[in-house]
Protein backbone atom coordinates (compact mmCIF):
# COMPACT_ATOMS: atom_id res chain seq x y z
CA UNK A 1 0.00 0.00 0.00
CA UNK A 2 1.28 3.03 -0.75
CA UNK A 3 2.69 5.43 2.17
CA UNK A 4 -0.55 7.73 3.08
CA UNK A 5 0.88 8.42 6.64
CA UNK A 6 -0.91 11.20 8.59
CA UNK A 7 -3.43 11.79 5.56
CA UNK A 8 -6.63 12.35 6.32
CA UNK A 9 -9.60 10.27 3.89
CA UNK A 10 -13.48 10.69 3.99
CA UNK A 11 -14.05 6.47 3.43
CA UNK A 12 -16.82 4.52 3.93
CA UNK A 13 -15.91 2.26 7.16
CA UNK A 14 -17.83 -1.76 7.86
CA UNK A 15 -17.38 -1.83 11.90
CA UNK A 16 -18.60 -5.86 12.32
CA UNK A 17 -18.96 -7.51 15.75
CA UNK A 18 -19.37 -11.17 16.66
CA UNK A 19 -22.38 -11.78 18.58
CA UNK A 20 -22.17 -12.85 21.97
CA UNK A 21 -17.98 -14.07 21.15
CA UNK A 22 -16.78 -12.86 25.04
CA UNK A 23 -19.61 -15.19 26.54
CA UNK A 24 -17.71 -18.36 24.58
CA UNK A 25 -15.24 -20.39 25.70
CA UNK A 26 -11.44 -19.88 24.38
CA UNK A 27 -11.50 -23.08 22.09
CA UNK A 28 -14.73 -21.85 20.68
CA UNK A 29 -14.37 -18.27 20.00
CA UNK A 30 -11.02 -19.35 18.03
CA UNK A 31 -13.51 -21.57 15.40
CA UNK A 32 -15.67 -18.22 15.30
CA UNK A 33 -13.09 -16.26 14.77
CA UNK A 34 -11.98 -18.36 11.90
CA UNK A 35 -15.18 -19.01 10.70
CA UNK A 36 -15.55 -14.96 10.91
CA UNK A 37 -12.29 -14.15 8.98
CA UNK A 38 -13.15 -16.39 6.31
CA UNK A 39 -16.37 -14.97 5.12
CA UNK A 40 -14.89 -11.59 5.55
CA UNK A 41 -11.86 -11.86 3.49
CA UNK A 42 -14.28 -14.09 0.88
CA UNK A 43 -17.02 -10.40 0.83
CA UNK A 44 -13.69 -8.36 0.22
CA UNK A 45 -12.14 -10.39 -2.63
CA UNK A 46 -13.21 -7.91 -5.23
CA UNK A 47 -11.94 -4.37 -3.25
CA UNK A 48 -8.21 -4.34 -4.36
CA UNK A 49 -5.57 -4.14 -1.55
CA UNK A 50 -4.90 -0.51 -1.76
CA UNK A 51 -8.34 0.86 -1.18
CA UNK A 52 -8.64 -1.12 2.09
CA UNK A 53 -7.41 -1.40 5.70
CA UNK A 54 -8.36 -4.14 7.90
CA UNK A 55 -8.31 -3.57 11.54
CA UNK A 56 -8.74 -6.46 14.44
CA UNK A 57 -10.87 -5.30 16.84
CA UNK A 58 -10.78 -9.47 19.01
CA UNK A 59 -14.35 -9.91 19.01
CA UNK A 60 -14.88 -8.33 15.34
CA UNK A 61 -13.30 -6.41 12.89
CA UNK A 62 -13.29 -2.50 11.36
CA UNK A 63 -12.60 -2.42 7.05
CA UNK A 64 -12.01 0.91 5.63
CA UNK A 65 -13.08 1.49 1.86
CA UNK A 66 -11.01 4.46 0.63
CA UNK A 67 -12.42 3.96 -2.77
CA UNK A 68 -15.87 3.01 -4.16
CA UNK A 69 -18.71 3.59 -1.22
CA UNK A 70 -20.63 0.92 -3.19
CA UNK A 71 -17.61 -0.71 -1.97
CA UNK A 72 -18.90 -1.51 1.89
CA UNK A 73 -22.43 -2.18 1.19
CA UNK A 74 -21.87 -4.70 -1.00
CA UNK A 75 -19.17 -6.36 1.59
CA UNK A 76 -21.70 -6.02 4.35
CA UNK A 77 -24.90 -7.60 2.23
CA UNK A 78 -22.11 -10.54 1.45
CA UNK A 79 -20.90 -11.50 5.24
CA UNK A 80 -24.85 -10.64 6.49
CA UNK A 81 -26.00 -13.41 3.61
CA UNK A 82 -23.05 -15.79 4.37
CA UNK A 83 -23.72 -16.27 7.98
CA UNK A 84 -27.30 -16.12 7.99
CA UNK A 85 -29.05 -19.53 8.76
CA UNK A 86 -25.25 -20.43 9.36
CA UNK A 87 -24.23 -24.01 9.77
CA UNK A 88 -23.13 -24.93 13.86
CA UNK A 89 -19.72 -25.36 14.31
CA UNK A 90 -18.07 -28.87 14.31
CA UNK A 91 -18.68 -30.48 17.83
CA UNK A 92 -22.30 -29.10 18.03
CA UNK A 93 -20.62 -25.78 18.91
CA UNK A 94 -22.51 -22.48 18.13
CA UNK A 95 -23.37 -20.60 14.82
CA UNK A 96 -21.45 -17.61 13.48
CA UNK A 97 -23.88 -14.03 14.32
CA UNK A 98 -22.80 -10.83 13.49
CA UNK A 99 -23.99 -7.08 13.86
CA UNK A 100 -22.83 -4.40 11.05
CA UNK A 101 -22.68 -0.82 11.22
CA UNK A 102 -21.22 1.29 8.35
CA UNK A 103 -20.53 5.21 8.47
CA UNK A 104 -19.26 7.36 5.88
CA UNK A 105 -16.63 10.02 7.64
CA UNK A 106 -13.04 11.86 8.17
CA UNK A 107 -10.51 8.83 9.38
CA UNK A 108 -6.86 9.18 9.27
CA UNK A 109 -4.08 6.97 8.68
CA UNK A 110 -1.09 6.57 11.19
CA UNK A 111 0.67 3.93 11.87
CA UNK A 112 0.15 1.27 15.32
CA UNK A 113 3.12 0.38 17.66
CA UNK A 114 3.96 -2.50 15.32
CA UNK A 115 4.53 -0.01 12.29
CA UNK A 116 1.33 -0.94 10.74
CA UNK A 117 -0.97 0.85 9.07
CA UNK A 118 -3.62 1.90 11.57
CA UNK A 119 -6.91 4.79 11.23
CA UNK A 120 -8.70 6.88 13.76
CA UNK A 121 -10.90 9.31 13.48
CA UNK A 122 -14.69 10.10 13.68
CA UNK A 123 -15.65 8.26 10.98
CA UNK A 124 -14.72 4.97 12.32
CA UNK A 125 -15.79 5.76 16.22
CA UNK A 126 -19.43 6.33 14.27
CA UNK A 127 -19.00 3.30 12.39
CA UNK A 128 -18.98 1.72 16.04
CA UNK A 129 -21.43 3.39 17.17
CA UNK A 130 -24.12 2.36 15.07
CA UNK A 131 -23.22 -1.26 14.88
CA UNK A 132 -24.08 -1.02 18.53
CA UNK A 133 -27.67 0.01 17.64
CA UNK A 134 -28.01 -3.18 15.26
CA UNK A 135 -29.68 -6.86 15.78
CA UNK A 136 -28.31 -9.54 15.46
CA UNK A 137 -27.87 -10.41 11.47
CA UNK A 138 -28.88 -6.49 10.88
CA UNK A 139 -27.27 -3.83 8.99
CA UNK A 140 -27.51 -0.56 10.00
CA UNK A 141 -25.76 2.40 8.70
CA UNK A 142 -25.63 6.31 9.15
CA UNK A 143 -27.17 9.23 8.08
CA UNK A 144 -23.88 10.44 6.01
CA UNK A 145 -23.69 7.29 4.07
CA UNK A 146 -27.55 6.89 3.68
CA UNK A 147 -27.23 10.78 2.01
CA UNK A 148 -24.49 9.29 -0.70
CA UNK A 149 -25.73 5.90 -1.12
CA UNK A 150 -29.24 7.16 -1.66
CA UNK A 151 -28.13 9.64 -4.69
CA UNK A 152 -26.28 6.97 -6.33
CA UNK A 153 -28.65 5.00 -7.63
CA UNK A 154 -32.84 4.96 -7.30
CA UNK A 155 -32.38 0.93 -6.90
CA UNK A 156 -30.08 1.85 -3.74
CA UNK A 157 -32.09 4.04 -2.25
CA UNK A 158 -34.65 1.14 -1.79
CA UNK A 159 -32.76 -1.25 0.22
CA UNK A 160 -32.24 1.23 3.31
CA UNK A 161 -35.20 1.67 5.65
CA UNK A 162 -35.08 4.45 8.39
CA UNK A 163 -35.10 2.91 11.80
CA UNK A 164 -35.04 6.76 13.23
CA UNK A 165 -32.84 8.66 15.85
CA UNK A 166 -30.26 6.44 18.56
CA UNK A 167 -28.35 8.10 21.26
CA UNK A 168 -25.63 6.58 22.28
CA UNK A 169 -23.33 6.29 25.81
CA UNK A 170 -22.04 9.54 24.93
CA UNK A 171 -25.36 11.44 24.82
CA UNK A 172 -24.60 11.89 20.86
CA UNK A 173 -27.77 11.43 18.49
CA UNK A 174 -27.88 9.38 15.38
CA UNK A 175 -29.93 9.24 12.44
CA UNK A 176 -29.87 5.32 11.56
CA UNK A 177 -31.34 3.16 8.50
CA UNK A 178 -31.41 -0.70 8.00
CA UNK A 179 -30.43 -2.09 4.94
CA UNK A 180 -32.79 -4.54 3.50
CA UNK A 181 -32.58 -8.09 1.41
CA UNK A 182 -31.30 -6.75 -1.71
CA UNK A 183 -33.57 -7.94 -5.30
CA UNK A 184 -31.63 -10.28 -7.12
CA UNK A 185 -31.34 -7.95 -10.31
CA UNK A 186 -29.31 -5.50 -8.20
CA UNK A 187 -25.88 -4.93 -9.77
CA UNK A 188 -23.13 -2.20 -8.73
CA UNK A 189 -23.58 0.27 -11.07
CA UNK A 190 -20.15 2.04 -11.91
CA UNK A 191 -19.49 4.53 -14.05
CA UNK A 192 -18.27 3.25 -17.61
CA UNK A 193 -14.89 3.98 -18.66
CA UNK A 194 -13.53 7.22 -20.42
CA UNK A 195 -13.50 6.22 -24.02
CA UNK A 196 -9.90 5.99 -25.50
CA UNK A 197 -9.16 9.01 -28.17
CA UNK A 198 -9.67 7.22 -31.51
CA UNK A 199 -6.09 7.71 -33.73
CA UNK A 200 -7.22 8.01 -36.79
CA UNK A 201 -4.15 7.19 -39.45
CA UNK A 202 -3.67 9.88 -42.24
CA UNK A 203 -5.14 9.42 -45.99
CA UNK A 204 -2.84 8.58 -48.68
CA UNK A 205 -3.25 9.79 -52.57
CA UNK A 206 -1.26 8.27 -55.38
CA UNK A 207 -1.01 10.55 -57.92
CA UNK A 208 -1.93 10.38 -61.39
CA UNK A 209 0.30 9.45 -63.88
CA UNK A 210 0.09 11.21 -67.19
CA UNK A 211 -1.40 9.11 -70.39
CA UNK A 212 0.48 9.08 -72.85
CA UNK A 213 -0.12 8.34 -76.75
CA UNK A 214 1.68 5.49 -78.33
CA UNK A 215 3.10 7.91 -80.79
CA UNK A 216 4.73 9.98 -78.19
CA UNK A 217 6.34 7.13 -76.28
CA UNK A 218 7.73 5.83 -79.56
CA UNK A 219 9.28 9.58 -80.18
CA UNK A 220 10.50 9.91 -76.65
CA UNK A 221 12.07 6.25 -77.39
CA UNK A 222 13.43 7.65 -80.92
CA UNK A 223 14.95 10.79 -78.86
CA UNK A 224 16.43 9.08 -76.39
CA UNK A 225 18.40 6.85 -78.66
CA UNK A 226 19.88 9.88 -80.97
CA UNK A 227 20.80 11.48 -77.61
CA UNK A 228 23.00 8.42 -76.92
CA UNK A 229 24.50 8.60 -80.58
CA UNK A 230 25.31 12.11 -80.30
CA UNK A 231 26.57 11.93 -76.79
CA UNK A 232 30.08 10.28 -77.85
CA UNK A 233 30.73 12.83 -80.69
CA UNK A 234 29.55 15.96 -78.58
CA UNK A 235 31.96 14.69 -75.86
CA UNK A 236 34.92 14.71 -78.50
CA UNK A 237 34.66 17.88 -79.64
CA UNK A 238 34.51 19.04 -76.38
CA UNK A 239 37.91 17.22 -75.28
CA UNK A 240 39.47 18.21 -78.70
CA UNK A 241 38.72 21.62 -79.07
CA UNK A 242 40.34 21.62 -75.16
CA UNK A 243 43.36 20.33 -76.24
CA UNK A 244 43.90 22.86 -78.95
CA UNK A 245 42.97 25.78 -76.93
CA UNK A 246 46.03 24.96 -74.95
CA UNK A 247 48.28 26.69 -77.27
CA UNK A 248 52.10 26.20 -78.43
CA UNK A 249 55.22 27.86 -78.48
CA UNK A 250 57.17 28.90 -81.81
CA UNK A 251 60.30 29.31 -82.39
CA UNK A 252 61.25 32.78 -80.69
CA UNK A 253 60.03 30.68 -77.43
CA UNK A 254 56.82 33.30 -76.85
CA UNK A 255 53.98 31.52 -76.25
CA UNK A 256 50.61 31.78 -78.67
CA UNK A 257 47.55 30.44 -77.95
CA UNK A 258 46.51 28.56 -80.76
CA UNK A 259 43.04 30.33 -82.52
CA UNK A 260 40.43 27.42 -81.67
CA UNK A 261 39.36 26.23 -84.90
CA UNK A 262 35.59 26.94 -85.66
CA UNK A 263 32.68 24.88 -84.50
CA UNK A 264 31.44 22.37 -87.07
CA UNK A 265 27.54 22.69 -87.47
CA UNK A 266 25.92 20.33 -85.53
CA UNK A 267 24.36 17.42 -87.03
CA UNK A 268 21.41 17.39 -88.52
CA UNK A 269 20.51 14.15 -86.27
CA UNK A 270 21.49 15.72 -82.78
CA UNK A 271 19.32 19.35 -83.57
CA UNK A 272 16.65 16.87 -85.08
CA UNK A 273 16.64 15.02 -81.75
CA UNK A 274 16.55 18.51 -79.27
CA UNK A 275 13.49 19.62 -81.30
CA UNK A 276 11.69 16.21 -80.36
CA UNK A 277 12.59 16.44 -77.41
CA UNK A 278 11.21 20.07 -76.51
CA UNK A 279 8.31 18.92 -78.32
CA UNK A 280 7.82 15.78 -76.73
CA UNK A 281 5.61 16.98 -73.51
CA UNK A 282 6.97 16.19 -69.86
CA UNK A 283 5.64 13.52 -67.50
CA UNK A 284 4.40 15.08 -64.28
CA UNK A 285 6.71 14.47 -61.30
CA UNK A 286 5.09 12.13 -59.13
CA UNK A 287 3.71 13.89 -55.79
CA UNK A 288 5.19 13.38 -52.58
CA UNK A 289 2.52 12.34 -49.47
CA UNK A 290 4.12 13.48 -46.16
CA UNK A 291 1.92 11.15 -43.18
CA UNK A 292 1.74 13.39 -40.56
CA UNK A 293 -0.65 12.37 -37.24
CA UNK A 294 -3.39 14.59 -36.55
CA UNK A 295 -3.06 16.78 -33.56
CA UNK A 296 -4.80 15.96 -31.01
CA UNK A 297 -5.18 18.28 -27.65
CA UNK A 298 -4.08 17.07 -24.52
CA UNK A 299 -7.06 16.23 -21.85
CA UNK A 300 -6.63 18.08 -18.55
CA UNK A 301 -8.13 16.78 -15.01
CA UNK A 302 -9.93 18.25 -12.73
CA UNK A 303 -9.14 17.19 -9.46
CA UNK A 304 -12.53 17.76 -6.89
CA UNK A 305 -12.47 17.66 -2.73
CA UNK A 306 -16.53 18.30 -1.32
CA UNK A 307 -16.83 18.16 2.09
CA UNK A 308 -18.90 16.59 3.76
CA UNK A 309 -19.86 15.80 0.39
CA UNK A 310 -21.33 16.66 -2.98
CA UNK A 311 -22.77 16.33 -6.46
CA UNK A 312 -20.64 16.94 -8.85
CA UNK A 313 -21.78 18.64 -12.37
CA UNK A 314 -19.95 19.60 -15.28
CA UNK A 315 -21.47 21.85 -17.84
CA UNK A 316 -24.46 20.71 -16.63
CA UNK A 317 -23.59 16.89 -16.77
CA UNK A 318 -23.48 15.09 -13.25
CA UNK A 319 -20.28 13.31 -13.03
CA UNK A 320 -20.87 11.46 -9.43
CA UNK A 321 -20.43 12.07 -6.11
CA UNK A 322 -17.65 12.95 -4.24
CA UNK A 323 -16.09 11.51 -2.41
CA UNK A 324 -15.53 8.85 -3.46
CA UNK A 325 -15.38 10.80 -7.03
CA UNK A 326 -11.77 12.80 -7.16
CA UNK A 327 -10.40 12.95 -10.42
CA UNK A 328 -12.46 14.02 -13.79
CA UNK A 329 -10.98 14.14 -17.45
CA UNK A 330 -12.00 17.13 -19.18
CA UNK A 331 -11.18 18.68 -22.77
CA UNK A 332 -9.85 21.97 -22.83
CA UNK A 333 -11.39 25.32 -22.45
CA UNK A 334 -13.63 26.99 -19.87
CA UNK A 335 -16.10 24.76 -17.88
CA UNK A 336 -18.78 25.31 -15.26
CA UNK A 337 -18.10 23.02 -12.60
CA UNK A 338 -21.27 22.67 -9.82
CA UNK A 339 -21.22 21.07 -6.10
CA UNK A 340 -24.40 19.59 -4.85
CA UNK A 341 -25.48 18.77 -1.60
CA UNK A 342 -29.02 18.92 -0.34
CA UNK A 343 -28.69 20.60 2.82
CA UNK A 344 -26.61 23.06 1.71
CA UNK A 345 -26.57 25.79 -1.31
CA UNK A 346 -24.90 25.11 -4.42
CA UNK A 347 -20.95 25.87 -5.06
CA UNK A 348 -21.04 27.00 -8.39
CA UNK A 349 -17.17 28.10 -9.96
CA UNK A 350 -16.13 28.90 -13.30
CA UNK A 351 -12.90 27.31 -14.70
CA UNK A 352 -10.33 27.91 -17.50
CA UNK A 353 -8.62 24.77 -18.40
CA UNK A 354 -5.63 24.43 -20.54
CA UNK A 355 -4.24 21.27 -22.46
CA UNK A 356 -2.67 18.83 -19.78
CA UNK A 357 -3.62 21.30 -16.59
CA UNK A 358 -4.48 19.83 -13.42
CA UNK A 359 -7.38 22.29 -11.83
CA UNK A 360 -8.21 21.82 -8.02
CA UNK A 361 -11.58 22.68 -6.49
CA UNK A 362 -12.17 22.36 -2.50
CA UNK A 363 -14.76 23.07 -0.97
CA UNK A 364 -16.46 22.94 2.01
CA UNK A 365 -20.36 23.61 2.94
CA UNK A 366 -20.74 25.41 5.82
CA UNK A 367 -24.42 26.32 7.64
Amino acid sequence: MPDYTNRTFICSVLFLDIVEYSARSVAEQIRLKERFNAVLMEAITGVATDDRIILDTGDGAAVSFLGDPEDALFAGMSLRDSVSGGQELTGGGPRLQIRVGVNLGPVRLVKDINGQPNIIGDGINVAQRVMSFAEPGQILVSRSYYDVMARLSEDYSKLFHYEGAKTDKHVREHEVYAIGVAPGSLRRTLPPPAPKPAMRLPSFRIPKLPRLNPRRWAAALRVNSKLLLAAPLAFTLVVGTGVVARGYRNSDGEGKAAAAPKAEPRSTAVQTAKAEVAAAPKAKEPETVVATAPASSRDAVIHVVALPWAEVYVDGARQGVSPPLRSIPIKPGRHRVELRNSSFPSHVQTVEVKPGAEINIRHRFRR
